[in-house]
């Protein structure tokens, strides 16, 4: 009775070490880049955007109030490559900053951010007044678009450019520009480049998984 007593305690111990073993196993952790393909149910816009976003564990995630990189394919407006603001609250991006490791860097102005639909032109305009009204109004729609936009990207050939670049490249820094900060008093806001992890500011490393995640984006968009 003793030894099958013996026997039946050294059988509960082996399970509690080996939950306790499991319990210990490491999450793997979530990739620097990730993909997320999405379909707009009324307007048919399809996209896949491949970001980098903040990761604990095996989770990736965004937060309010902080800028993250991304690449995306565009059904309407094709490809587009810069930043976005993250988190369920969106805050306006503004202009940035942005270099792949020791190239020259680039400015993203939101002012060149791809827009919807098409506001007068005023090319069938009966006069030149018309048609100057027109352009005014187009000029005063890009403002408007532009003080909300929570991404700041650009498109057509400096998109293609830029994604180049990352492919080509090994890390990604970026900041929102801010003209005010470059002279006079130190600010500190020019130190602000890359992407906030548990060890501070740190560059975004341009590896297999954004290459993975734009293939997977490629393939979502044009399966065949």
């Amino acid at each position: 009775m003793k030894h099958a007593a013996t026997s039946a305690h050294a059988v509960l111990a082996g399970i509690a070490i080996a939950l306790l073993s499991g319990c210990a196993t490491p999450v793997p952790p979530a990739p620097p880049w990730s993909s997320t393909v999405t379909t707009d149910p009324i307007t048919g816009t399809k996209r896949c955007v491949v970001a980098a976003y903040d990761r604990v564990a095996g989770a990736s995630y965004s937060r309010t109030g902080y800028l993250y990189p991304v690449v995306e394919f565009n059904s309407e407006f094709g490809l587009l490559v810069g930043v976005s603001s993250g988190g369920p609250i969106r805050f306006p991006v503004g202009d940035i900053v942005w270099r792949v490791d020791d190239r020259p860097y680039r400015e993203l102005r939101a002012f060149n951010n791809p827009t919807q639909g098409s506001p007068p032109s005023g090319e069938a305009a009966a006069d030149m007044t018309s048609a100057r009204i027109a352009e005014t109004i187009k000029y005063a729609q890009k403002l408007a678009a532009t003080a909300g936009a929570a991404a700041t990207v650009a498109s057509g050939e400096e998109a293609a450019a830029m994604l180049d670049e990352m492919l080509a490249g090994s890390t990604l820094i970026y900041r929102a520009n801010r003209p005010n900060a470059q002279f006079g008093l130190p600010t500190g806001h020019e130190q602000r480049v890359g992407q906030w992890t548990s060890e501070g500011l740190r560059p975004i490393p341009l590896d297999a998984t954004l290459r993975q995640g734009i293939e997977q984006c490629r393939m979502a968009m044009d399966p065949k």
